[in-house]
């Protein structure tokens, strides 16, 4: 009975290798020299909650 699970289980990885999640790539958008598509899409969510967050390596 116990080398069954052992089978399945092997098989199981086996079969589930096999199968690649791919992950989505994400979207982005190249912003021009003064950042106009982001002004615009921040100046269009007016009434919601926006976060901008300038990042610097220290």
């Amino acid at each position: 009975m116990r080398r069954w699970y052992v089978l399945s289980a092997i098989g199981m990885l086996t079969l589930g290798g096999n199968v690649a999640i791919r992950p989505v790539p994400a979207a982005y958008t190249a912003l021009d020299a003064r950042g106009n598509p982001l002004r615009t899409a921040f100046n269009d969510d007016v009434g919601k909650v926006r976060v901008l967050m300038l990042v610097a390596p220290t």
